[in-house]
Order: structure tokens, then sequence, then C-alpha cells
């Protein structure tokens, strides 16, 4: 599906340094180190602390969201405060995972995609509006974390969610919902664009800066039940903008939910992309 180039005004000075794939694969590698994310196992405060330590060294201030009385019930969040608007934009992704899977792809691909752009967003001149990195808990639970997120947010606040970044694969299945709406891609080697119509702009933004091949998609209403699967969900729900980024899940990665989805099965460089053009998303976003 082609995507219209985003009418742009004068060229913006994105951040200068390199997306560095090797570094996504340590922080998955870090990630990971503990086994499942969930609940009350003992990769829920390695991970905590791991992505706590990584914004701190940044010289970023975390703030810890809590919508439940549990450990593994909780945000982390991160802000590079804007200069003139109390409204954010935001990049998310949820830190859990099922149990029994040590979540590489699921989401520490995801995590470590935050991570990685928050480094380079830091050198960032001063933005106009805050840029919010978001560390979502339950999401496996059923969003519980990016929805009790929405009561501390503007109307105007708009998100970019990475859900799976990080696998290539030789074969790609689609959604039977969307036979005949869209032309199948054989190869899994694309990063999904999923937006609503609300947020149709954050697509198409998105999309001009991909250096990776991609799949725009904004959802037909009769589809709309495919994408109901992560941190985007309560965004439209409550009438914000809000653009998924995936592989695709299951539709691609035969490791999904399991004991084997590891550090060892992704793809960085295709990842490395997904990051890059986030970042210079996000530039835009905040000027």
């Amino acid at each position: 599906m082609a995507v219209p180039a985003f009418p742009g005004a004068s060229p913006i000075p994105y951040p200068v340094a390199v997306i560095s794939a090797k570094r996504l694969r340590v922080h998955v590698e870090a990630l990971t180190a503990h086994g499942p994310r969930f609940e009350d196992l003992p990769g829920v405060p390695a991970c905590l602390r791991y992505v706590t330590d990584q914004l701190t060294a940044m010289g970023l201030k975390v703030r810890v969201e809590r919508y439940g009385g549990e450990l593994h019930q909780v945000n982390l969040v991160a802000d590079i405060e804007g200069g003139t608007s109390d409204d954010a934009v935001e990049l998310c992704a949820h830190w859990d995972t099922v149990d029994g899977s040590p979540g590489a792809d699921d989401n520490a691909s995801g995590v470590a995609g935050v991570l990685e752009a928050a480094r380079l967003l830091r050198e960032a001149d001063l933005p106009a509006r805050t840029i919010r990195f978001c560390l979502f808990g339950g999401e496996e639970a059923g969003f519980d974390g990016s929805a009790a997120h929405q009561a501390f947010i503007t109307a105007q606040t708009e998100s970019i969610v990475f859900e799976m970044i990080g696998y290539t694969a030789a074969h790609q299945r689609l959604p039977e919902e969307l036979a005949g709406f869209l032309e199948p891609p054989e190869q899994g080697d694309f990063v999904a664009l999923v937006a609503d119509e609300r947020s149709q702009g954050l697509l198409t933004r998105f999309a001009r800066h991909l250096e990776v091949p991609s799949l725009p998609l904004v959802l037909p209403e009769f589809a709309q039940d495919v994408a109901l699967r992560s941190d985007h969900v309560p965004y439209w729900e409550a009438g914000r903008r809000s653009l998924l980024v995936t592989d695709t899940a299951d539709y691609r990665n035969e490791h999904y939910h399991r004991a084997d989805d590891t550090a060892d099965t992704l793809d960085y460089d295709f990842a490395a992309g997904i990051v890059k053009a986030a970042v210079r998303t996000i530039t835009d976003l905040a000027q």
C-alpha cells in the first residue's frame, strides 16, 4: 500500500549518533537473562532495575506509575521536558512477558528500541513538546499498564508503540480478515505500521523515515479487531493518536510466547532501522 510523502517544511536536524544494532542486542540479552518477566518471577525486578539504571545513566529521571499493589503492576516513565507545550510525544513498549517465555522479541526488542532511542534523543536540543519514554507493565494481562497511564496524559498526547520489532523470516502470514484487502507479502522482512483513521498522520510520518521495507496499514473498521492486541489500544479507545509498529508477532515469529523466543533469533540490523525511523519521527513531532 503506497503512503503519500509527508509535506515537510524545512529539513530538521536529526540526532547524528548512529543507532547501534550491537547495543540493541546487549539490551535484549540483559532483559532476557533472568527468564520470564512475569508476575513474581525473578525476571521482573531484574528488568525493572535494568531499565531504571539505563535511563538514569542517560541523565533522565525515572518516574514509577503504579496501577496495583503487586511488584509487577508498574510502569516506568521518563521525560525530556518540552519547552512550550504540555502535550507529549511518547515512545512506548511493554516490558512484561507471558509465563514460560524469556520474551526476546516479545517484547525485549521493543524495550531495547525505546532505550536506544532515548539515548539518541537525550542529546537533542530542548524540544517544544515533551518527549516521553514509557515502559508498560501488564500488556500480557490486557493492557493494564497502558490503560492506567491514560489518566496521567493530556488529550493531545500521541504515541508510537513498539510491539515486537526484531524478527525477520523467509515466510509471512496475514490475518484471514485481511484476505482480499491486502496483497500479502511472501517474505517476513518488513515492519507493519498499523493505525486507525485518527492516527494516519503518524503512520505517514514514520513511513517517510523508514529505510527497511514496510507494510503501512490504516485499518478499515471491519478489520479493527485484528490489531487490538497491544498498548496502542487504550490510546485509540481514549480518542488519542497512536501508531503500532510491529514485526507482526505470531504471523511471522514461530517462537511467539514460547521458551525459544531468545536473543539469538533476532535480526538486530532490522530492529535498528526501525528505531532510526522512530527517532526521526519523534524529532519531527516534538518541534
